[in-house]
C-alpha cells in the first residue's frame, strides 16, 4: 500500500519531467537550428556579396582602362576602391579562417590603396604614368581570374545546394571525405594570387605600406567587441543610423590592421554604407555610403563647410582645407590639422560630400591613423623673409606660412615654409626647410571648379 501511494505521487511528477525535459530538449534544437540557419543565411549573403562586388570591381577596373579624362577616370577609381574593400569586408565574413586565403586579401587591399591614391589626386596634373596603366591591366586581368574561379563556386552552391556550414565543420574537423568544392574553389583562386607576378604598386603605395607596419602599434587604446563596434559606428552616422539594420563581423587576416567591417542598410534598403572600425581603440578609418548622388543644388564652398562641421562633430577641431576636387555632383575635401598655426600634413583626411542635398557620402582617415601622434614642433631657424630670398626672384611670392611635411628623400617629417607664388600667371606653391633654408619641394597648381586648392 505504502508503495502504490508513492507511485501515485512520482508517477505524476516524473511524467511532468519527462515532459518538460521533453519540452526543454525541443526549444534547445529549436533554437540551435535557428542559430545554424542565421550564419548560413549570413555566409550565403556574404558569398554571393563578394561574387558581385568581383565582377562589378572587373567592370570598373575595365572602365578605368577605357576613359580618357579625369572626369571620369576619377570616380571610376573612386569606385575601384569602395569595391575593392567591399570585397575584402565580404571575404572576412566567411569561415575560412582555418585555410589560407591571405594573399587575395591582401591583394584587395592592395587594389583599394592603390586607386585611392590615385583618384584623390589631380590627374590633369599628374595622370596615370605607363607604370600605373600597366598594373591596371593587370588587376583587370587577375580580377577576371578571380571572377571566372567564383562564379563555378557560385554556379557549385545554386546547383549543388551546398552549405557553407558543412564547409566550416570540414575545416574544423579535416574531413577528407566530405565535398569540398568551396574550399577547392577558393583554394585554387589564392594559389592564382600567389603565382602572380609582383606588381609596380608605385612609390606611393610602398610607402604607405611602410607608414602601416610603422604605425600599427600606435593604434593604441582597448580592444573592442562587436556591440562596441556597433555602438562607434552608430554614434559615427547619428540620425542617418536610426532604424537602420546593422550587420557587424570582423574583417579577414589579410587586412593590414585589425577591424570590424560594419554595414548599415538604410530602412528603405535603397544603399548601404560600409564603415571599417579597428578592434584597438575602436577609430573608423573609412566609411562610404553608396547612394546615388542627384542634381547640385549647393556649391563647393557650402559643402566644405558641411565637411568641417562633419569632422568637428566628430571632434577633429582646427582642421584647414587643402585640396579640392569635384566630380559626378559630390565634392572631394581634404583636411589636415592645425597645430600652434603649423599645417600638419602627414595626418590628412578626406571628405566626401553629396552636392544635392549635403550629406556628407566619403571619409577616409587612414593617413591621419597610421601618423598621427604626438609632436614637438621644431621652431623655425630662418624667418619667412629668410626663405623669401631662397625663393627664385622671378617669382612673386605672395603669402606664406608654416607647414610640416613629409620629405621626398627619406619620408621624415620636415618643417617648411609653404610659399604661396605667381609665375607667368600660374600658381605655384613652394616649399623651403625651415631648418636649413633648402629647397624641397615645388608643386604647379591649377585654377579650375575641382581642381586643388592647395599643395
Amino acid at each position: 500500500m505504502v508503495y502504490g501511494a508513492t507511485a501515485r505521487i512520482l508517477f505524476p511528477v516524473a511524467l511532468v519531467a519527462l515532459v518538460g525535459a521533453g519540452v526543454w530538449g525541443y526549444q534547445e534544437h529549436n533554437e540551435k537550428n535557428s542559430v545554424l540557419i542565421k550564419a548560413e543565411n549570413s555566409y550565403q549573403r556574404a558569398f554571393h556579396d563578394l561574387t558581385y562586388h568581383v565582377d562589378k570591381l572587373h567592370d570598373e577596373l575595365g572602365k578605368a582602362l577605357v576613359v580618357n579624362s579625369r572626369r571620369q577616370m576619377t570616380p571610376t577609381l573612386t569606385s575601384v576602391w569602395r569595391l575593392a574593400y567591399a570585397a575584402q569586408s565580404d571575404v572576412g565574413q566567411l569561415p575560412l579562417t582555418l585555410m589560407p586565403f591571405s594573399k587575395t586579401e591582401e591583394m584587395l587591399s592592395r587594389v583599394a590603396d592603390f586607386s585611392y591614391r590615385v583618384a584623390v589626386r589631380d590627374l590633369d596634373k599628374q595622370p596615370l604614368t605607363e607604370k600605373e596603366y600597366g598594373t591596371l591591366k593587370s588587376l583587370h586581368k587577375h580580377s577576371a581570374d578571380i571572377q571566372n574561379e567564383l562564379r563555378k563556386v557560385q554556379s557549385n552552391v545554386i546547383n549543388n545546394q551546398l552549405r557553407w556550414m558543412d564547409v566550416e565543420t570540414a575545416l574544423a574537423s579535416d574531413d577528407k571525405k566530405s565535398d569540398n568544392t568551396i574550399v577547392d574553389g577558393f583554394q585554387t583562386i589564392e594559389k592564382k594570387v600567389q603565382e602572380y607576378p609582383d606588381l609596380d604598386w608605385g612609390v606611393g603605395i610602398q610607402s604607405l605600406d611602410k607608414k602601416k607596419q610603422q604605425r600599427i602599434k600606435g593604434l593604441d587604446g582597448k580592444t573592442i567587441t562587436k556591440e562596441d563596434a556597433q555602438r562607434i559606428a552608430t554614434e559615427f552616422l547619428r540620425d542617418k543610423a536610426k532604424g537602420a539594420r546593422i550587420e557587424v563581423d570582423e574583417n579577414g587576416q589579410g587586412q593590414q590592421y585589425n577591424a570590424f567591417s560594419v554595414r548599415v542598410s538604410s530602412p528603405d534598403q535603397k544603399h548601404t554604407t560600409h564603415l571599417d572600425v579597428t578592434k584597438r581603440g575602436g577609430k573608423v578609418v573609412w566609411m562610404m555610403n553608396e547612394r546615388a548622388v542627384g542634381k547640385e543644388t549647393i556649391d563647393m564652398k557650402q559643402g566644405e563647410e558641411l565637411g568641417r562641421k562633419f569632422l568637428e562633430h566628430r571632434g577633429f577641431k582646427d582642421m584647414a582645407v587643402t585640396e579640392t576636387d569635384s566630380y559626378g555632383n559630390s565634392a572631394v575635401y581634404t583636411f589636415v590639422p592645425m597645430k600652434d598655426g603649423v599645417r600638419i600634413y602627414p595626418d590628412s583626411m578626406t571628405v566626401q560630400v553629396a552636392l544635392d542635398n549635403g550629406e556628407v557620402t566619403g571619409f577616409n582617415a587612414t593617413e591621419y591613423l597610421f601618423n598621427n601622434k604626438q609632436r614637438t614642433l621644431p621652431k623655425p631657424r630662418i624667418t619667412k623673409e629668410e626663405a623669401r630670398k631662397k625663393v627664385n626672384p622671378s617669382v612673386k611670392v605672395t603669402s606664406e606660412r608654416l607647414a610640416l611635411i613629409e620629405g621626398k628623400n627619406d619620408g621624415n617629417e620636415v618643417l617648411v615654409w609653404e610659399m604661396a607664388c605667381d609665375f607667368d600667371n600660374s600658381p605655384y606653391m613652394i616649399y623651403i626647410n625651415a631648418e636649413n633654408g633648402e629647397e624641397e619641394e615645388v608643386v604647379k597648381m591649377d585654377t579650375g571648379k575641382g581642381d586643388r586648392a592647395e599643395r
